[in-house]
Parts: structure tokens; sequence; C-alpha cells
């Protein structure tokens, strides 16, 4: 409790000593821009089965990214493959990723983002299926054009065996952390 006091403090004072410094990164979040980077993430995962919630696990997640803005705050991004292994699992998600960048006075750039894509899991057999969710968080200028990009994320996964009148898959939050550079 005490690490998550110190990171809330953290980003309190990041974003009103940026206030100062917003002009600097004006640039961020307008058309043309694109956004690099990836983030690492550490995930509770519920298992679905006949529509009944089973045990949970916890691990980390790597993603990259990619985005592009084609007007003020909005963006198509993509998550070309987050990868997720752990406990004999391992999952492979391939998402579109369309984000509302709200552009603010300071560093600081509260952000909103649908989760839409296809999703790949082997845990002893393989299924493929649908997945869906929402991502929310803010994106800290640190200088230049480098940002940090702190978000929480639900993400629905539904692999219905063929015939299923219930649902199978899982219920995914995510804490993640990331780094992104813009240009």
């Amino acid at each position: 409790m005490g690490k998550i006091k110190i990171i809330v403090s953290v980003i309190f004072l990041v974003i009103l000593s940026g206030t100062s410094s917003a002009q600097r990164y004006g640039g961020f979040a307008s058309p043309g821009v694109v956004e690099l980077g990836g983030n690492i993430s550490f995930t509770s995962t519920t298992g679905v089965a006949a529509g009944e919630t089973g045990s949970t696990n916890s691990l980390f997640s790597f993603s990259p990214y990619v985005g592009y803005f084609f007007t003020d705050g909005f963006e198509l991004g993509f998550n070309p493959f987050e990868i997720q292994s752990g406990n004999g699992y391992s999952s492979v998600l391939i998402l579109v990723a369309p984000s509302y960048n709200f552009r603010t006075a300071s560093v600081a750039y509260p952000f909103i983002e649908a989760l839409l894509g296809y999703a790949s899991v082997s845990d002893g057999s393989s299924r493929n299926g649908f997945s869906w969710g929402l991502r929310g968080g803010v994106k800290l200028a640190l200088g230049g054009n480098s940002l940090l990009n702190l978000g929480l994320q639900y993400l629905q996964v539904t692999l219905d065996p063929s015939g299923a009148t219930s649902r199978y898959g899982y219920n995914q939050f995510a804490f993640s952390a990331g780094f992104t550079v813009w240009f």
C-alpha cells in the first residue's frame, strides 16, 4: 500500500510541476503525429467455463504499440501482439485500439481507449476467439518527444468451442506502465 501512495504522489507532483512547461509538448495529440512504444502489464486473469468463473492467475505481459492521430486527440492504435505467459498458459492477442487523448495545459494527457481483436490461447490445447475491452489512464510527457504511459485495463476474451451455449474464455484486469515516443 505504501508503494501505491508513493507512485500516486510522484504522478501528482509531475502533473502539477508540468503546467509551466506545457508549451514544449503542444504538438502531441495533433493530426499526423505517430506514437511508437510499448507497455509491460501486471494482469489478473480469471477463467470462465460454461458461463461460470474459475480460478484467478496473475502474470506479466508485454505489448508493443503503434498509433496515428487522424484529428486532434483521436488516435487509431494497434497492438500487433500482446504476449502473456505463466503457469503452463500462454496467449497472443492482436488488438486494434482506437483512443481519445485529452489535451491539457500540463504535461499530462489523460486517455480512454477501446480494445478490439483476436486472441489465441494455449494451455495444453489451442483455442482462438474474439476479445474486447477498455483501457484508460494518463500519458506523462517526460521531455522532448517521450511519454510515460500509466493505465488500467479490462479485457474480455471469448473462446467458445463449437456449439457452446455459454461463454468460455477469461476476464482480465491489468495495470500497465510503458514508454512511447512521438513524432
